[in-house]
């Protein structure tokens, strides 16, 4: 499917890679992996013919259709969210307008008419806006946001809906890069289930290595210049690695063990004459060792990624207790009268799907935002530090980053201690000196976390804190965050992130909280298994052992009775209409099968040879998509409805 040929590309000085060579072919599903800036988006764009490459050529086949979500993009569109997925690609948009042609000049019966309707099969047409509202429900969107226009929406549903579109359509082949980024935990682990079922063929640019590891048969590995492919996931290239890594050490070992005995003998015997030809030949054993010398490639040694917090103060058991509390936008209720605690020494991940709350959780147990009524407490001596990538007030600009980290650190780190903290974060060499000013939102958001982790308080509450990192910078902080001595509190859609550190669960739905007491893998497993009643809900917990008073237990009991009774009437109500836009549904399918059967038989040039059941089917097909349009229209209407 493409080629890359004996490929360099350099800006100035800066080489990114290299006469490098390799093919894509059908059917492979390749993790693009290596530190930020060796030049992985650089590739997608190469490949995508928008910049030109220094030396060498890449080939893509004839007719070769490539989908491509960017990083980051200012996606531009009129559509309405559904709209642009079943009219967003300009393959069936064309043909979709030859057909209409046709059907207005009564050339229904035609055999061009046929060849059509042929081609929009093959691109799935037929079943477009099902599947479309599929993949949509599955990034996440609500039934209620399919017909809301895109340029309504914030940028990071805009890019949700782009990576949609490239999902509904047929491409021949995808280039992804970091397609998780603006998605939450549910949408990812949707997207890692549909992308393990996948047919097609894709390239994917990803840190979350859990990810990578179950939806890929390759690996691409793009550093130091070079590129290497490597048959198998992400967790055998790791197994590779690691094998390499034991060998390397190994012939290192006995390389410098060599080295020094060839240099004391030298430096014993060069003086002494009867010595000279034995001198001579192990000078030129060590030339010959120095000019073969076994060199340890980045990422040999274990240690050039690792830091440790240093210790953090001491708090209290109860960390942080919210009581009675209520939170509103206006008129979106986010939180009622909810009761909830965090205790020392718990790793929790906030778990629910976007829109939940869970980031107003976050930012209510920072104290960043107030409360509508109710009370939030923190426990004894308990420090609080708050993440969040969009919160870079904390930062003074003039500063360089070294200084800016240095404002954040104990008097007794040393500089080295420092350096290496930012260079897990990507700040390395001259970064150091860069002024904060001058840096990008990502790299700004980069120095927060490091900060917080030069001076950690007992308190981390971390909102999506692994987004800017490449794989091994997050596997560095899993390692320091696993020796962290404190509470944390995290929001993250990194699925290896949040199986590493979480030993607790906090899932976050329609205002009430619920507990599970383990880790990522044992929540999935017993989240449906597990009783309805949350732990922290309106009214639903006895904060202290104290005797309540009997009518206040009875006010609570009158009012958790009256919310099942809103509850049990919403639902019916619901229920009722999705019933009914279910049987819609249904009966659209129906049109739908005999559209597509139909359609079959007018691409057969031999169907032709009876003109007036041509004509006949042509014109039970244009029937046929007025009926579905009456159809969508009905449900638009009921939709509106649910409450």
């Amino acid at each position: 499917m493409i080629s890359i040929n004996n490929l360099s590309k350099n800006y100035g000085k800066k080489v990114l890679f290299e006469d490098i060579s390799l093919t894509i072919n059908h059917g492979e599903k390749i993790g693009l992996i290596g530190p930020n800036g060796t030049g992985k988006t650089t590739l997608f764009s190469l490949i995508l013919g928008e910049v030109e490459p220094s030396a060498g050529n890449i080939q893509v086949n004839k007719n070769i259709h490539i989908g491509y979500l960017p990083q980051e993009a200012s996606f531009k569109s009129e559509r309405t969210v559904l709209a642009e997925l079943t009219e967003g690609d300009e393959r069936i948009l064309q043909l979709k307008k030859e057909k209409d042609l046709l059907e207005e000049n009564n050339q229904a019966a035609s055999h061009h008419y046929g060849e059509v309707l042929h081609s929009l099969e093959t691109l799935g047409y037929f079943e477009l806006e099902y599947k479309a509202k599929k993949i949509l429900m599955g990034l996440g969107f609500k039934e209620r946001d399919f017909y809301r226009p895109i340029s309504e929406m914030s940028g990071g549903w805009q890019m949700r809906a782009l990576l949609g579109r490239l999902l509904t359509h047929k491409y021949d082949i995808l280039l992804l890069d970091e397609p998780t980024n603006y998605l939450d935990l549910n949408a990812a682990l949707w997207l890692k289930g549909y992308l393990a079922d996948f047919k097609g063929t894709f390239i994917m640019i990803s840190h979350d290595r859990a990810f990578l590891t179950d939806v890929t048969n390759y690996t691409l590995i793009l550093e130091s210049g070079s590129i290497y492919k490597v048959r198998g996931n992400y967790e055998h290239f790791e197994q590779i690695k690691r094998e390499r890594r034991v060998f390397l050490q190994k012939q290192f070992k006995e390389q410098e063990k060599k080295r020094e005995q060839l240099g004391k003998f030298v430096a014993r015997f060069h003086a002494q004459p009867n010595k000279a030809a034995a001198v001579r030949a192990k000078r030129t054993e060590l030339q010959r060792l120095e000019k073969n010398a076994v060199v340890l490639p980045p990422g040999t040694r274990e240690s050039i990624h690792d830091f440790h917090f240093p210790p953090c103060a001491e708090s209290g058991y109860l960390v942080m207790a919210l009581s009675k509390v209520s939170k509103s936008y206006g008129d979106i209720r986010v939180y009622e009268n909810l009761d909830f605690e965090i205790s020392k020494g718990e790793k929790a991940v906030l778990a629910g799907e976007n829109g939940a709350g869970k980031s107003t959780l976050l930012k209510i147990l920072a104290g960043i935002i107030d409360i509508d009524s109710g009370e939030r407490k923190a426990g004894h001596n308990v420090e609080i530090g708050y993440f969040s990538q969009t919160r870079t007030d904390v930062l003074s600009l003039e500063n360089t980053v070294l200084q800016e980290a240095y404002s954040a650190a104990p008097g007794f780190m040393a500089e080295e201690a420092i350096r290496t903290i930012l260079g897990a974060f990507l700040f390395t060499g001259e970064d150091g000196d860069k002024k904060v000013k001058v840096l990008s939102g990502g790299e700004k958001s980069r120095l927060i976390l490091a900060k917080l982790l030069i001076n950690p308080p007992n308190f981390l509450l971390l909102d999506e804190p692994t987004t800017h990192l490449d794989v091994d910078a997050v596997d560095a902080l899993v390692r320091a965050l696993e020796g962290y001595a404190g509470t944390l509190v995290f929001i993250s859609h990194d699925i290896y992130f949040v199986r590493s550190i979480a030993n607790y669960v906090f899932e976050v739905k329609d205002g009430r909280i619920k507990k599970y007491s383990g880790n990522f893998d044992y929540y999935l497993e017993k989240k449906d298994l597990l009783s309805d009643a949350p732990i922290a809900s309106s009214g639903s917990r006895v904060p202290s052992p104290k005797k309540v008073v009997d009518g206040a237990k009875e006010k609570a009991k009158e009012e958790e009775k009256r919310r099942k009774e809103q509850d049990k009437k919403r639902k019916g109500h619901n229920a009722a209409i999705r019933d009914k836009i279910n049987k819609l549904e249904n009966e659209k399918e129906k049109l739908r099968l005999e559209s597509y059967a139909k359609a079959r038989s007018l691409s057969s040039p031999r169907f032709y040879e009876d003109e007036e059941r041509a004509k006949e089917y042509g014109r039970r097909m244009k029937d046929i998509e007025k009926s579905i349009e009456g159809i969508d229209n009905e449900i638009k209407a009921l939709e509106a409805q649910i409450i």
